[in-house]
């Protein structure tokens, strides 16, 4: 199948790519906009990655990230505030993770969020809501010295 990455803007701003079957949309930057769900977080490691794999034989990576702020209180002094963070990677970054995310390492990710529960049981009693986070994109950071541990 011949395929070429062009955009003609004036003539096909939907278009993306041309190939011999088919022309692949784009959706609009309108669209892009009012569609975004990411979340991006820089912490560190807590405790080494636990490797998993579901029943539909999908594999998956459980990781723990702590992340730091500091804000000033209404007396003017400085709180620190530390956020733990549960997030999930599937596939291949899940396999990234096993292999090269260890505790203590610095990362950045870039995930998105799922929401789960929240609905009525037999009962009429609401499920809590839980909020996932679900990774699409693990990198280790460097630290000052300029090694990767």
């Amino acid at each position: 199948m011949l395929r070429t990455n062009l955009c003609i803007p004036r003539l096909f701003p939907r278009f993306i790519s041309v190939s011999a079957t088919k022309a692949v949309e784009r959706p609009t930057e309108k669209e892009v906009l009012d569609y975004m769900n990411r979340v991006e977080i820089i912490g560190g490691v807590a405790s080494d990655p636990v490797c998993k794999v579901a029943k539909n034989d999908r594999s998956y990576a459980l990781l723990n990230v702590i992340t730091n702020s500091r804000f000033r209180l209404a007396n003017g002094e400085y709180k620190d505030q530390i956020e733990r963070h549960k997030i999930t990677a599937f596939g291949k970054t899940a396999e990234f993770v096993a292999n090269n995310i260890k505790k203590g390492q610095r990362v950045l990710i870039n995930a998105r969020l799922h929401y789960s529960g929240g609905t009525l049981d037999d009962q009429g009693v609401r499920t809590p809501r839980q909020t996932h986070i679900h990774a699409e994109n693990i990198q280790p950071l460097a630290r000052r010295g300029g090694d990767i541990i």
